[in-house]
């Protein structure tokens, strides 16, 4: 049985190693895991989503722009006019529509000197009008069209716009989106209990780098670094300060991750003597220096923690549910795991033999029935259910015969009880990383069509606009609607982070 374990284990590495050889040679690759089967009807699938019965009422809440009446060609004699049949046609306007602004020219009696009229503040130092950059914008963001398609189907219309300015509108000057784009992590951290992560591959100036997406159910927030480390993300967490505290909080840490003695005395020490704020990353070094720590590992721990100390000094709730696929990079706070993620060692598992075999189906049933008990206690929690489930839990996870690749599995799963059972004790943490998955895949989409970013502007408007574009969504704002009124500089729409408090507070009431 060793040998056919091992056997299986050669062929996966020859697998991959095969998949390196296919991205050196940017060939296509196959995706190997498929889509878990927990919320499906049974665990083996079904006859998937019931038909919806009866139809929506499709023009109910249509806007009427204009109105037309249709004379009947050749009425009979005698025949009176009683009424008007309704018909709604919906259609779109698309043409270029260029506007002459006649500025008013003012001279004095003398002639000495001249004024001339202002144009409106979103036209000013611009040759294309508002709606025309939100078309872009939109067509670029939301529809995922590619700038030389954005082009062409903009000559067509009949516009008169080069390549350099369709990415300088992409790009440039949008300092009021980023600044909103920033509110959206400051509010979501003060207004959510758990805040799910993920991370993917991004090209930036022709290196790989990572794109990390933060989101709860009010808000989406990207950040590209070329990181992806716990230093990195909680980088992301202190939100563009640059300050490192040493705290109770901070030392506590380090003791946690049983950090050498010595290294946890310096910092104790420093603490003790008032030396509490670290300044920048050159005034983190002087203090590295100055304090004789050179080895890599603790550089790294002791920064986890000034990082760790500085956001909770910042107002950041310990409380927080940190909710991931597994990545250790994501273990702070109050980590919860994804069950589809730990589903994953199951589906992948090969068997030898028929008692092999239905020891697996076996096991892979109690994990969906597991899951599924979990869903109902999300809706009706209570403590003797919870013990219950927990017991179901360490059942599930006892050993089999003759089947140790199964057994591996499940020791595994074991380690990862109090993370995988976060919901017993908080209801509302996420079973699953699926709305993080759903939400970095706009970006995943975004980097096969047009690869890396070249510049700095192009990274943050390509984080910015997917942020704002996938909260407009959770808050039920029109993304166009919002593209408009930001910049015709109108503000009907009200701050994001507003309508996101709002949203939060009905959720309560």
């Amino acid at each position: 049985m060793y040998l056919l374990d091992k056997l299986f284990q050669l062929s996966e590495e020859l697998e991959e190693l095969k998949a390196e050889v296919r991205t050196l040679k940017k060939l296509p690759k196959k995706p190997k895991i498929k889509p878990s089967n927990l919320d499906k009807p049974n665990p083996k699938g079904g006859k998937g989503k019931e038909r919806k019965t009866g139809k929506r009422k499709k023009k109910e809440n249509l806007s009427i722009h204009d109105t037309k009446d249709i004379k009947l060609a050749d009425p009979p004699i005698g025949w009176k006019l009683v009424g008007y049949k309704s018909c709604i046609i919906q259609d779109i306007i698309v043409r270029a529509h260029n506007i002459e602004y006649k500025l008013e020219k003012w001279q004095s009696p003398d002639g000495a000197q001249t004024q001339i009229a202002v144009m409106p503040e979103h036209l000013q130092n611009t040759h294309f009008g508002a709606q025309l950059k939100a078309y872009i914008l939109h067509q670029y963001h939301e529809c995922v069209v590619t700038q030389p398609l954005i082009l062409s189907s903009l000559r067509d219309f009949g516009v008169d716009i080069s390549s350099g300015q369709i990415s300088a509108i992409l790009t440039e000057n949008k300092e009021e989106f980023h600044a909103e784009k920033e509110t959206l992590l400051s509010k979501g951290i003060e207004l959510s209990e758990e805040l799910r992560t993920d991370d993917t591959g991004a090209k930036h100036r022709f290196k790989n780098g990572f794109c990390n997406c933060i989101n709860s159910s009010l808000f989406t927030y990207f950040t590209t670094t070329y990181s992806k480390s716990r230093i990195n993300f909680l980088e992301i967490l202190r939100q563009g300060r640059n300050e490192y505290h040493i705290n109770k909080e901070s030392l506590s840490y380090i003791e946690n991750e049983r950090l050498t003695a010595k290294y946890c005395q310096i910092l104790k020490q420093s603490y003790d003597e008032g030396e509490r704020v670290i300044k920048g990353k050159t005034a983190l070094e002087d203090y590295f220096k100055s304090k004789g720590i050179t080895a890599q590992y603790a550089k790294r721990q002791i920064t986890e923690a000034l990082l760790i100390g500085a956001i909770l000094e910042y107002g950041f709730d310990p409380n927080t549910v940190i909710h991931s696929d597994g990545a250790g990079q994501f273990n702070i706070f109050i980590h919860s795991l994804c069950w589809k993620h730990a589903e994953r060692p199951l589906i992948k598992l090969k068997y030898y033999n028929p008692v092999q075999q239905d020891q697996l189906e076996s096991k892979k049933a109690e994990f969906w029935l597991l899951y599924q008990r979990l869903k109902i206690y999300k809706e009706k929690p209570n403590e003797k259910t919870a013990l219950q489930l927990s017991q179901k839990f360490d059942e599930l996870c006892e050993p089999v015969t003759g089947f140790g690749a199964l057994n591996h599995v499940f020791d595994e799963l074991k380690k990862k009880k109090d993370q995988l059972l976060v919901v017993l004790k908080r209801p509302n943490t996420s079973l699953h990383n699926n709305d993080s998955e759903r939400d970095i895949r706009e970006y995943v989409k975004r980097r096969k069509i047009s690869a890396g970013t070249r510049s700095d502007n192009g990274k943050m408007a390509r984080d910015t606009f997917l942020s704002l574009k996938k909260t407009c969504r959770k808050l039920n704002v029109s993304f166009w609607e919002y593209l408009n009124d930001r910049l015709r500089q109108s503000n009907l729409i009200p701050p994001l982070s507003q309508i996101m408090f709002q949203k939060h507070q009905l959720s309560l009431a």
